[in-house]
């Protein structure tokens, strides 16, 4: 009995495949350039939803105080990592909205001769702040760089640091 030859089907065999290999490749860098595209969409949706939450909260603010020229009507948080801190644009947005939420109720509607007479007290507010799960890590303010006010404005620049935290099984005992 006579066993016929695998010759024809193996280079179809073969061909099938190179296919079937092409298209999970293809698939492959497919989906990595859709993943990266969508990163970016999410990330910039985070950064303008938390700068229109912003812009809401001055516009009611600004509502609230229009006849008054003598009070600080808006606040602008700026974030500086420090030397050894890496942050992208969605952590940044998040330390921005915590602070601006952590300072707001104190600052806005205050008289600017109050400002003006202690301003060391609102550095002192922020100062060694610890911000605690911003998006998995911790984070420290290490200092207020600057702190500008003008006209009604006032424009806080911080110094963030990532923080780690002293595990509490090894501070307890």
């Amino acid at each position: 009995m006579r066993v016929p030859s695998f010759e024809p089907g193996y280079r179809h065999l073969q061909a099938i495949g190179l296919v079937i290999a092409g298209m999970v490749i293809g698939a492959a860098l497919f989906l990595s350039l859709y993943n990266e595209r969508l990163n970016l969409v999410i990330e910039q949706n985070r950064r303008l939803l938390t700068e229109k939450s912003r812009l809401e909260g001055d516009v009611a603010d600004l509502r609230k105080t229009k006849n008054q020229q003598t009070t600080i009507n808006l606040l602008n948080v700026y974030i500086d990592p420090s030397e050894h801190t890496e942050i992208d644009k969605v952590t940044e947005s998040e330390l921005q909205r915590r602070v601006h939420a952590q300072l707001k109720p104190i600052v806005v509607g205050r008289k600017i001769s109050e400002f003006a007479a202690m301003p060391d007290v609102y550095e002192q507010i922020l100062k060694e702040k610890p911000l605690l799960g911003v998006l998995d890590k911790d984070y420290l303010v290490q200092s207020v760089k600057w702190i500008v006010l003008t006209q009604s404005e006032l424009k806080v620049w911080v110094t963030v640091k990532e923080w780690k935290r002293i595990p509490m099984s090894m501070a307890g005992g």
